[in-house]
Order: C-alpha cells, then structure tokens, then sequence
C-alpha cells in the first residue's frame, strides 16, 4: 500500500519537475534535442526516489547543529546567516533598488511584483500565502516602508511557467493587475527554464521592457533537487546589470538537508517547505539590505545593442479579446471558451479569453474548420492546454501550408496546464498564415488555444 501511495505521488511530482522538458522539446533544435535525450537517460528521478524510500531506516540520522538553532533547516543560526550571505550573486547596478527604497521611506506607492513558476506561486507550504513571495513582501515593508498601506504586492506566479509564458503574461498579470508597471519585480525562471524555446530571447526582452518603464529588476536564482538554468540566464542579467540573488549558491555547503523526501528544504523535488521558502525571501532581503548600506550608483543605461542573436525587438500577446490590426483571426471550430483551464493558486484563470474547439456543431455535425490566424512576424510562440482527461486530442499546425508539428491536447498526467511552443522562427517579419486544424484520427477530439505571442 505504501508503494501504490509512493507510486501515486512520484507521477505527480516526475511531471511537475520535467513539465519544462515537455513544455518547449517540440520548439528546440536538434542540438537541444540531443541535450534533452541525454538528460532522459540519467537515473530517473523515480528510481533514485524509490531508493531512498526503500534505505530510509538505514540512513543515520542528521547530525546536530553545533550551535543554537532557531531557523528549522537543522543548522546553526551561524550557519545559517552565512548561507545567506553566500547567495549574494552580485549587486551590479543598485540605482534603481535605492529609488525604491526612497519611495519606501517617504511613504509613496510602492508596487512589488514576483513573476515565476510554481516556487514563485507558493506551491510546497500548507498554504501558498507561506511562498517566498510573500514572506518577502512581509519582510520587506516591516523593514523598509513608512506607510504600509502604500505598497500594493501583485503575485503573478502559476505553475510550469518558462520565461516565454512568463514575457505572454507579464502585461496582463503583473501591469494591468497593478494598474502601472510596478517599481520592484523579482523575476525567477531557473527551476522551469529547461530547453526554452526562445533562448532566453524572451527574457532578455521582459527584462528590457521592464527597465525602460524604471521598473527594478531583481533576478532571483531557484534551487532544485536538479540543476538549475542560472548559467544560461545570468549572461543576460549582466549584461544588462542586474542585481541577482542565488539561492542555489546559498545552499551550496550549507549543512542543510536538501534530499528529496526528507522535508528539510524540500517537500519534493522543487517546491521547498515553508522554512526553505524562508530562506528564500531571507536571501532577497539580504540582497536589499546590501544594496541599502550602498552608496547609490550612477543609472545604467540600457545598451543600445542586445545580448542575443535574432533578438525580440517589438513583442505583442493575442488572445480572444486582442484588438491588433496586424493580426486576423477567424476562429473557425475552435469558436469556443473553455473554463477548465490552469488556474492561480491566489484566485483566477489564467487565459480566460482562448480558443476551445468543439467537434461537433449543435445540430450534431462534424465541424472540422481550422482555426486561421494572419499576421506579421518574425517569432510566433503558441500556449495551449494539456487537458486532464482524454476527450481531448491532437493538433496539427501549418505555417503557410506546411505543417509545423502536431501537439497533444492532452498527454498522460496533464491537470489542465499550459504547454509553449514556438512555431515560427526566422531573422526577419513578414506575411505568414497559421491554420490549427485537428490531427488525422482526432477529428472528435477537443483542443484549446489559449494565447500566442509574436516578435518583429
């Protein structure tokens, strides 16, 4: 019985920590593929679980803290504060942290944004309002603000969020919510940056975005029981001169447990417990209370240049109320709404307005109509849904008449979540009709579409 439950378990846990891999395998190139396979025939994640399940009697015991310990993660509080210390990547340009904090100090509006995955969103605690997120909110007003009431926190984290998703979402779920760009975001991809799709293009263009609106950027490093995608991100946040937290450099020779299962850290392979979350929001605060003792630097300048090749310089979202003249749709059958969609932890959907095709019409006749989208672009990257249920099927994609790759409606321990992928990629705009239609044998099958984004 405790191995069906293990079991049981383990199928959850193995698609939320390899989501990123299935999220962006069909948007990579063959060099990446190769990458991917090779990271599949590793020891999987199950074995090494179920052996530490199967030698849990026989491990000693973890050895006490050598010192008082206050902090829940079976180290001394010396310890501990060090640990933090070390996860202090780098200050780079604190010009605009230290105008956030004058506005704290003289009472004026604040707005705090966190923009990540599943660690982002709270998931591992009892509750998500124990996340680092907003541990760190707390945090960061008791220490800094003179009117509370003045700092408003809008949480724009869901789980299985690449920093593509995560730049399609950014205009609706951080700046509309807010009402204006916010004056602090700390932005955490390294968990669920896996083989994206982009190439951290969409990264270097959410981070640009944010610093030509005088917003703050923090880059915030996730840990994991797997390594984490910091190399890859950290050559656009100092290009851009970022200051950047690591919480996997914290960890690192810190004494403290981070074995999956043994609800130290972690409460599985990603998500930490309340006190690893903790030690998170510890570790950004750490990183404003250096930036605090700073002397205040000169403004960077954003460089006129980019770091990537074949970079996003215009970007825009399309979903199923998006008015843009560059872009017609005729839905076809996919004329529907679905409202069994990925949902946020702190209330909401995530794409309300999306495409849901029906298979049949109300008279009960097939209804096979592509849906047609035309537009000008460069990049194109599609979200839609892995279904929970098999009443949904495949999709194939054309591109101008030829076909782009056929996606899964649904995929064995889907919960309804967003999938990326990019299905148009070249080095300059132009003309180009998409037609989604249902894949062969999967005429009587749902699909939803639930927004796209595209680069100039």
């Amino acid at each position: 019985m405790q191995k069906k439950i293990i079991w049981r378990s383990l199928s959850i846990f193995t698609a939320a920590i390899l989501l990123t891999g299935s999220l962006l395998f069909t948007g990579c190139d063959e060099e990446e593929k190769k990458q991917m396979e090779q990271f599949k025939q590793q020891e999987s994640i199950g074995t090494k679980f179920l052996k530490s399940q199967e030698n849990a009697d026989k491990k000693p015991k973890p050895a006490e803290p050598d010192g008082p310990s206050t902090n829940g993660l079976g180290i001394s509080d010396e310890k501990y504060e060090a640990s933090i210390k070390k996860s202090l990547v780098s200050k780079n340009n604190n010009y605009l942290v230290k105008k956030v904090l004058e506005k704290m100090r003289a009472g004026e509006e604040v707005i705090i944004s966190t923009l990540g995955g599943s660690v982002t969103e709270g998931a591992g605690p009892s509750s998500y309002t124990q996340g680092y997120a907003y541990q760190f909110k707390d945090m960061f007003i008791e220490k800094y603000a003179a009117n509370k009431d003045m700092v408003k926190f809008v949480p724009a984290g869901i789980g299985g969020t690449p920093s593509p998703m995560g730049l399609i979402r950014y205009q609706k779920d951080v700046v509309n919510k807010g009402g204006r760009d916010p004056d602090l975001l700390i932005i955490e991809f390294a968990v669920n940056d896996w083989l994206e799709c982009s190439k951290t293009r969409a990264m270097e263009y959410l981070v640009r975005n944010a610093l030509e609106h005088n917003t703050a950027v923090i880059m915030l490093y996730g840990a994991a029981t797997y390594n984490n995608q910091q190399a890859q991100i950290k050559p656009v946040a100092d290009f851009y001169k970022l200051p950047q937290v690591s919480v996997s450099d914290g960890l690192r020779g810190s004494g403290i447990n981070q074995q999956n299962g043994s609800k130290v850290y972690y409460t599985d392979m990603v998500h930490p417990t309340k006190n690893g979350h903790t030690f998170m929001a510890r570790c950004i605060l750490n990183l404003i209370d250096e930036i605090d003792a700073s002397p205040i630097d000169e403004k960077a300048a954003i460089p006129e240049g980019y770091k990537n090749e074949n970079p996003f310089i215009k970007f825009a979202t399309i979903y199923g109320d998006t008015q843009d003249k560059n872009v017609s749709i005729k839905p076809g059958s996919f004329d529907h709404k679905d409202d069994a969609i990925q949902a946020y932890m702190h209330g909401g959907k995530s794409f309300p307005q999306n495409w849901s095709r029906s298979p049949s019409t109300s008279s009960g006749t097939a209804n096979n109509e592509a849906f047609t989208m035309t537009l000008n672009c460069k990049s194109l990257i599609m979200i839609y849904k892995n279904a929970n249920n098999n009443s949904f099927g495949k999709a194939e994609v054309f591109v101008d008449g030829q076909s782009k790759g056929t996606y899964a409606g649904h995929e064995e321990g889907g919960w309804n979540n967003c999938m990326v992928v990019m299905i148009i990629d070249e080095a300059s705009s132009s003309q180009h009709t998409v037609e989604i239609k249902p894949a062969a044998g999967d005429e009587d099958k749902s699909f939803t579409i639930l927004a796209f984004g595209y680069a100039q």
